[in-house]
Order: structure tokens, then C-alpha cells, then sequence
């Protein structure tokens, strides 16, 4: 059996044990049968060798007396007890293991020990096993989680490996809430036997994934990552924070997945040249995904900027600059129809700061259009649903907001899914950020941005450093033609 096929075994279970089940409330063994419980789809059995009973279900003293077949089995208990209970394993025939617990090479010598005793255990028995020290993993397809204190996860399609679970929680729960949605996620953990490469080139074939982020601590097996990676993002974009950039960064990775950082200047060196995207964290993260996910590649730097208002048109072109991207010169055409559309207070290039007017989409066409423009940076309400609230909260006296706000939104609807539209036809990214009204969390206008991936950044840097990003994947891929 093949890496590929054993995990997908591994994310697709059909029963699962659980040694370790515990009848109190927080420990690890209780917290994760009562996830696995809520899932109707498989057998689930609880192993403790000192009750009876777990959570009213019958327990087990050893994996061996489950009494039919255990294709994945969760193991939470102390750590001087994860070699005997990986024997178990091995005993039962499971193939597929999660090492919940910590306290191994992390912690020292002595728990480094035990770490290589029970990958032994498993190496001789054929088990792959994702850990120890990790929280696990889920898969939306099949509905398996062993992840707890995560919100409601949607099926969508990123995938997630994270060598540290604490990571990889805050990473998803960010990310939910600007509407992401997940095709699989594991905690690797110490990766005493499945690597993070290993997860790389499951969820580089793995149909239901289209966009692959990691959290990365350090590589040990660093020449497989970039030979794979280099591969991959001809097809999928791998986006990464790689964390202990400093000497006090690289130690702390050190006891906290017992991994060794590296050097950060061959790693950044490393990642431009395979077409891997490094961000400094987790908003990034976050922030490129949103691109990568709802824009089109842009075909240079030139950025056109098109604002409400002249502080943010300033701060938006210092942000393009600094990120290495250019102002484009716009075509005669453009500023003829730019003044047509505008009164004399606009600024006259680039960036179009439309000097107090009135917020019209129709000045963000010519800007779509020009050739001499790659993405276009738009600062604007986006979301009126929020300005109508403002007159709601301000102006309670003012009648009729309840249908203005429907007119409004149908408005918006429209105007948005021509934007949509003219983004597809000249292959061209229109980066939305937020004047600084809140953008209401509700409403037609909200479901269609958040669905299209097109929630605006709340910051000018925000949105530039994120088009950089995504403009140097794209000039990583013309570089491969």
C-alpha cells in the first residue's frame, strides 16, 4: 500500500477506538469521544482499562477486545503508557494511529526515548500514525474530527497542515469567520512517523483541495518538501507561515514540536524558487488565501487605485510602492473618461482620489479596462448595507430606511456581480478595502462577498502587502512558460 492510499485510509475510517476514553469532562479522551459521537456515520469504541463504562457506552480494557474491526485508533493517555498501547495497536491489526499525548522529545531526553520506541513499535507493524503531541485532524468530506474547541468548520477547498495545533485552531477559526471553508486539516505534531511532506502530497492529489496552507515550525526532510513543492504550485498554490524566524523563535519550535527551525534566509530563498508563498502570519495567511481563492492571476504590477477619499488614496500608494508594485501611467482614453465622469476635483492620476463625489462604480471601469493597468486596488463602502445602519443609529427619526436598504442592496448586488464579471473578461484582480465602515456580517450584499471571496481588507497595507504576494505567484508561474 502506497503513501496515498494509507492516508486516505487514515481520513477515511470507518471505526475508530478511542484508548484512552475518559469519563471526565476536559481531559482529552473525553473531549474527543464526545466529537466522534456526534458523527452517526461510523462505529465508535471507547477503550479504558479501569472503567466499565464511558460516557454510557461500554468500554474496553485493550483495543484487542473490541470485538470487530478498528480501521484508526486515538490514543490520549499518559506518555509512558504510548508504547504499550501503539502494541495494542499492532496486536489488533489498526493501521491507522493519532497521538494525542504529549510529554515526548519536545520535553527531553527521555520522553525523545519513548517517542522512538513507539514509532518503532509502529514501523514493525505497519501502522502509520499521525503525532504525538499533536490535536488531531478532520476531514469534511467523510465528517470525521477528533479537533476540539473549533467553531463549525464549512466544507470548501483548503486544506490545512499545522505543526502546531494551537496554530492551526486560530488559523481555522480566522479564517471561518471571513467565510473559508476546509477540505481537510491535521496537527502534525511532533511527526515522529508522518511528515508534514507526507500530508503535502496527500493534499496535492486530493480532489476536494485547491488551495494548500501550512504552519511550519521546520522541515525534517527539507530537500522532499522543496522537490514536491516545486511540483505542486504549478497546480495548487502552497501558502506558508514559517515561524522562528529569530534565534529566540528557532528554540522555542525547538520544545515546542522538537523541531529544528533552520536557517530563515535559505528557507525564504528556498520558497521563492519552488513558487511557495511565505507570509509572516496568520492574517496574511488569511489575506492571500482570500485572493488566491476569488481573484485572477494578475499579469504584472501595475496597480491602479480608485478612493473615496485623498488620506486613504495616499496611504493605499505608499503601500503599492513599498510592496514593490507600481503605479500605472493610465491611457489618454482613461483620464478622458475619467473626467467625464468626475467633477474638477478628482485628482487626475493615479492614484483617482474622486475628491468627495458621490461613490460610482462607473469610475471603476475605465480603470478595468486600461491595458496599461494589471490589478486595481478599490477603496470604497462596498458594503452599504453598514451606511444605511449609520443613518439607523444616528437618525432614528428618518423614515423609509427599510427600503432604501432593499434598494440599496439590489443595487450593490448588481454593481458587484459586474465587477465579478469584468475581473473574469480581462483577467484582472480588483482588491477591495474598507473605508473603515463596519462591514455588516448579514444581508445579500455580505453572502455574495463573502461566497465570491471578495471581503474587503480594512487597511490599504493589508490589501497591498496581500496583492504582492499574490503578484509574485503569478510572476512565478509566466516564469515557468
Amino acid at each position: 500500500m502506497n503513501l496515498i492510499q494509507q492516508l486516505d485510509n487514515m481520513f477515511n475510517p470507518r471505526s475508530v477506538a478511542i484508548i484512552g476514553a475518559s469519563n471526565t469532562m476536559g481531559k482529552w479522551g473525553y473531549n474527543i469521544l464526545c466529537l466522534l459521537l456526534s458523527d452517526k456515520s461510523r462505529e465508535i469504541y471507547a477503550v479504558n482499562k479501569n472503567e466499565a463504562e464511558v460516557i454510557g457506552r461500554k468500554a474496553y480494557q485493550s483495543v484487542v477486545d473490541v470485538p470487530d474491526n478498528v480501521d484508526l485508533a486515538i490514543i490520549t493517555v499518559p506518555f509512558k503508557d504510548v508504547p504499550a498501547a501503539m502494541e495494542d495497536c499492532v496486536r489488533k491489526g489498526v493501521k491507522s494511529v493519532i497521538i494525542i499525548s504529549g510529554g515526548l522529545a519536545e520535553t527531553g531526553e527521555e520522553g525523545a526515548q519513548i517517542e522512538r520506541e513507539t514509532a518503532e513499535i509502529g514501523r514493525r507493524g505497519g501502522i502509520r500514525f499521525i503525532g504525538p503531541n499533536c490535536m488531531g485532524y478532520f476531514n469534511t468530506a467523510s465528517g470525521i474530527n477528533t479537533v476540539i474547541f473549533l467553531p463549525p468548520v464549512t466544507k470548501g477547498p483548503v486544506a490545512l497542515i499545522s505543526q502546531s495545533g494551537n496554530s492551526g485552531q486560530s488559523i481555522i477559526t480566522s479564517a471561518s469567520e471571513m467565510g473559508l471553508g476546509f477540505s481537510k486539516y491535521v496537527s502534525s505534531g511532533n511527526e515522529a512517523d508522518l511528515r508534514f511532506e507526507d500530508y503535502l502530497e496527500y493534499m496535492a492529489q486530493d480532489d476536494e483541495t485547491k488551495l494548500i496552507l501550512g504552519y511550519v515550525e521546520g522541515f525534517r526532510e527539507g530537500k522532499c518538501f522543496f522537490e514536491r513543492a516545486k511540483e505542486i504550485t504549478k497546480v495548487k498554490p502552497i501558502v506558508i507561515v514559517k515561524a522562528g524566524r529569530t534565534q529566540d523563535g528557532a528554540r522555542a519550535a525547538l520544545s515546542h514540536t522538537a523541531t529544528l527551525a533552520g536557517s530563515d534566509e535559505i528557507s525564504d530563498a528556498a520558497f521563492r524558487q519552488v513558487g511557495v508563498i511565505r507570509v509572516d502570519g496568520i492574517d496574511e495567511l488569511i489575506d492571500v488565501s482570500m485572493l488566491l481563492l476569488g481573484q485572477p492571476l494578475p499579469r504584472g504590477k501595475r496597480v491602479g487605485i480608485l478612493s473615496i477619499g485623498g488620506g486613504m488614496a495616499v496611504m493605499a500608494a505608499d503601500a503599492v510602492t513599498s510592496q514593490g508594485m507600481e503605479l500605472a501611467t493610465f491611457s489618454p482614453a482613461t483620464m478622458e473618461r475619467l473626467d467625464s465622469l468626475l467633477s474638477r476635483r478628482w485628482s487626475h492620476g493615479n492614484p483617482v482620489d474622486i475628491g468627495g463625489d458621490r461613490f460610482n462604480y462607473e469610475c471603476l471601469w475605465p480603470l478595468i479596462e486600461d491595458e496599461n493597468v494589471d490589478a486595481v486596488l478599490l477603496i470604497s463602502p462596498t458594503a452599504t448595507r453598514s451606511f444605511i445602519d449609520w443613518f439607523a443609529v444616528y437618525a432614528p427619526w428618518l423614515t423609509g430606511l427599510d427600503k432604501l436598504r432593499k434598494v440599496v442592496e439590489e443595487q450593490d448586488l448588481k454593481e458587484l456581480e459586474k465587477v465579478k464579471g469584468m475581473m473574469v473578461k480581462h483577467d484582472k484582480p480588483v482588491v477591495f478595502c474598507s473605508m473603515g465602515i463596519t462591514v455588516v456580517r448579514e444581508g445579500g450584499v455580505y453572502r455574495y462577498i463573502e461566497q465570491n471571496h471578495l471581503i474587503p481588507f480594512a487597511t490599504p497595507h493589508r490589501a497591498a502587502k496581500a496583492l504582492a504576494r499574490f503578484i509574485g505567484y503569478s510572476e512565478y508561474l509566466h516564469s515557468l512558460k
